[in-house]
């Protein structure tokens, strides 16, 4: 494994930005029947090393990173409507997008437009847009994995990616460093959702902060998460702490 002398986590907003901008007015909108609304795109030649000396005018730092954007880079046909016809996806861990194909058309779901329930057909396994910011004036849409569903509790996890950007060790900086780019998977962060208000909240990664989050069933629900030698960072003991929530 090569070593960075120097990192940069770019966060997949700044790129998501980026691409809005450089995609403005080659974007087309495509609605047919109950199908999903897909937003064309095309990923720019976005360099921020620039200032470092690295220049490729053929790939972008996306094209040339080791690793992958994806934990599973195969397109999965969704549960749709018959009218809606044969639509495919995969989701996008970097862009935080859940990109689609149908018929010979490929992009992503706009999910400002589009806020239902993305469902696989093969494993049911299921994503779920909501917002992460708890400012009612802002919002920050994503994609959470749905563990499970409750009209008071809701569980759900995300997994996500980074790009680490960097420069290879290269002693006294001579000869010129290589630029060195990895695709690099995040630990995995859980979110509740209360009384399916579309709103997504961080749980903590400790027992105690877990519990805060219900008032003054806090105590109980700490106890039972002890007595259970139940951890807080798993699916399935998560899925038994929330449905114990929401049997009080």
């Amino acid at each position: 494994m090569r070593s960075f002398i120097k990192t940069i986590c770019l966060s997949a907003f700044l790129l998501v930005f980026v691409a809005t901008s450089y995609s403005q007015g080659g974007t087309v909108t495509l609605q047919q029947d109950n199908s999903p609304t897909i937003t064309f795109f095309l990923v720019p030649h976005f360099n921020p090393l620039f200032g470092l000396g690295y220049v490729n005018p053929d790939k972008s730092l996306l094209e040339v990173a080791e690793g992958s954007q994806y934990f599973d880079e195969e397109f999965k046909e969704l549960k749709t409507t018959p009218s809606a016809g044969k639509v495919q996806a995969r989701y996008n861990a970097f862009f935080d997008e859940m990109e689609i194909k149908k018929d010979k058309e490929q992009g992503w779901i706009n999910k400002y437009r589009h806020r239902n329930k993305i469902i696989f057909a093969e494993d049911g396994k299921a994503f779920k847009i909501l917002d992460a910011d708890p400012r009612s004036d802002k919002n920050a849409l994503g994609y959470f994995e749905v563990l499970l569903e409750n009209n008071r509790v809701s569980l759900y996890k995300k997994n996500v990616k980074k790009l680490s950007v960097g420069l290879e060790n290269s002693p006294y900086m001579i000869p010129v460093p290589e630029v060195v780019t990895e695709f690099q998977a995040e630990k995995t962060e859980y979110y509740i959702e209360l009384g399916k208000n579309g709103n997504a909240l961080k749980l903590s990664r400790t027992r105690g902060g877990v519990a805060k989050l219900f008032g003054e069933k806090s105590d109980i629900i700490k106890n039972y998460m002890k007595e259970n030698k139940l951890k807080v960072t798993k699916d399935e003991d998560l899925i038994k702490i929330i449905t114990f929530v929401n049997s009080l």
